[in-house]
């Protein structure tokens, strides 16, 4: 793709589960593989395993696992985000992840693409919790409907099914693109 050349950094890769199993995290591991096959780089970053509870008193001067955590944020591209649904909302760690990246700006006109991947018919509270949390961030927001069943993982849970892998390096693509584009001042 010619437009990776120009990305101000890579896509960064952020899963809203700890769950080592996930299916969101299989889907960004294929979605970068598909990636680095047309030459982008994807770079899937699990640093919201480490992060410490949000909290107002230390933002100024948060401690160093969070200044890495924004300045990753700040330095990509674009951001890839796959989040599953947990009580109608927002998982607690990456909840706190972003409440982490407001004070911060890391996400101000950034081109965000969330990846929704449950069924049809499932997923749309945290669908619209994120929509709302990422508008206070003022994130350039696309969402991108990838639905996976177990059935498209492999023995090992990876994602090999070719029409999904499809999908979701179009979504990258789309996402590369977006990062390359000229932002307003």
């Amino acid at each position: 793709m010619d437009a990776a050349a120009h990305l101000l950094g890579p896509i960064v890769a952020i899963s809203g589960s700890l769950r080592r199993d996930s299916i969101n995290s299989a889907a960004l591991r294929a979605a970068a593989a598909a990636a680095a096959r047309h030459g982008v780089v994807v770079a899937i970053d699990d640093s919201m395993r480490a992060l410490p509870f949000f909290s107002p008193d230390v933002e100024q001067f948060p401690p160093e696992e969070v200044r890495r955590f924004r300045e990753t944020c700040r330095n990509a591209g674009g951001l890839l985000f796959a989040v599953p649904e947990y009580t109608f909302g927002i998982p607690g760690a990456f909840k706190n992840a972003l409440d982490w990246l407001v004070g911060s700006g890391s996400l101000y006109q950034k081109p965000v693409a969330l990846l929704h991947l449950a069924s049809v018919g499932r997923g749309a509270h945290v669908r619209e919790a994120l929509a709302h949390v990422l508008r206070a961030h003022n994130a350039e927001v696309t969402h991108h409907l990838v639905p996976i069943a177990t059935r498209d993982r492999d023995a090992d849970g990876e994602i090999d099914e070719t029409r999904i892998v499809g999908e979701l390096w179009a979504v990258v693509a789309e996402l590369a693109k977006r990062a390359t584009a000229p932002r307003a001042a």
